[in-house]
């Protein structure tokens, strides 16, 4: 079993699809459960499209490196692109009636958030370390967290089947 990986993607989201396929190796090796699964994909998804949309502004000349490593109970998976960092305090509450933002907007940020048992950012602000604990991969986990991405959901994609 291997305790590190790395991968290295263009700017477009057409690559996308590579963050998938990465994900779901490294949970059929350490046996991720399928919700457990999902909230890495989500989280790690998030990050890449904030790195290419807001970090690399799509540019073709310039890519997305994402790494893994696994140690200490822990599943850390870091999101580096080549731009000049953006604000990582920007985003709003998509769950806060009181937001005047458009609910699809600057979402991504606080799904990371508030799906990773931590997660932190480089000086430069352009490396985002997202971190899962192993040791909280259990069922009662699992079920709040789904629970929790439900609801967000259906708060704010009325017309998307969960």
């Amino acid at each position: 079993m291997f305790k590190e990986a790395n991968i290295r993607i263009g700017s477009s989201l057409t690559e996308l699809y590579k963050i998938e396929e990465f994900v779901e190796r490294i949970s059929d090796l350490y046996n991720i459960n399928s919700n457990y699964y999902s909230t890495i994909l989500l989280s790690l998804d998030e990050a890449v499209r904030n790195a290419i949309e807001h970090g690399n502004q799509f540019s073709k000349a310039k890519h997305v490196d994402i790494s893994f490593v696994a140690e200490n109970g822990r599943l850390t998976f870091v999101v580096t692109d080549q731009g000049l960092g953006y604000s990582i305090t920007d985003y709003v509450d998509p769950t806060d009636a009181e937001s005047t933002e458009t609910q699809s907007q600057k979402r991504g940020l606080f799904l990371i958030n508030h799906l990773a048992d931590e997660v932190s950012f480089n000086e430069k602000r352009n490396s985002l370390s997202i971190h899962f604990m192993v040791s909280s991969i259990n069922q009662d986990l699992a079920v709040q967290r789904t629970g929790a991405l439900q609801k967000y959901f259906k708060e704010n994609f009325k017309n998307v089947a969960v």
